[in-house]
């Protein structure tokens, strides 16, 4: 080890009211001692109320954020949340599947820890994501998951 902090990323959405997604994940990550990255999926308008709305970038744009992190951040682990689309979800199936692929290639790369929370419902009780995006993420994103987290 080179006494750096290990190198973890979220990939989920973004919590305005800072309670869940990726303001709780990065917060948790430097608990732990290691560097945090994110990859936004959706930005949602919300407080300790409750959610009043989501808006999810194109997955092009998606894409760019994952590749700008791999070009010198390679994660150690990478933790998954609320994925808005099923379009952002097949992205991230795409992304982890060359991930995976390319830490068996190279043993010069560990290969990275996935965990998958599939976030579905708001803590308020909001249904965040369609069941179209469901099926997106267990066909897609669930296959690379070294721990799964449902709720």
């Amino acid at each position: 080890s080179s006494g750096k902090p290990a190198i973890v990323w979220t990939i989920a959405g973004s919590d305005s009211g800072g309670g869940a997604g990726i303001q709780a994940d990065l917060h948790a990550i430097h608990a732990f001692g290691c560097h945090g990255c994110s990859a936004v999926t959706c930005l949602t308008a919300q407080n300790s109320q409750g959610v009043s709305g989501v808006h999810a970038p194109p997955p092009e744009f998606l894409r760019l954020q994952l590749t700008s992190l791999m070009e010198d951040l390679s994660p150690r682990a990478v933790k998954i949340g609320m994925l808005g689309t099923a379009a952002l979800a097949q992205e991230v199936g795409a992304f982890l599947k060359q991930l995976k692929l390319q830490s068996s290639l190279d043993n010069k790369v560990n290969k990275p820890w996935v965990v998958v929370d599939p976030v579905m419902i708001s803590t308020s009780g909001h249904k965040l994501i369609d069941d179209e995006t469901v099926e997106a993420m267990m066909k897609h994103v669930f296959p690379y998951a070294d721990v799964l987290t449902p709720n």
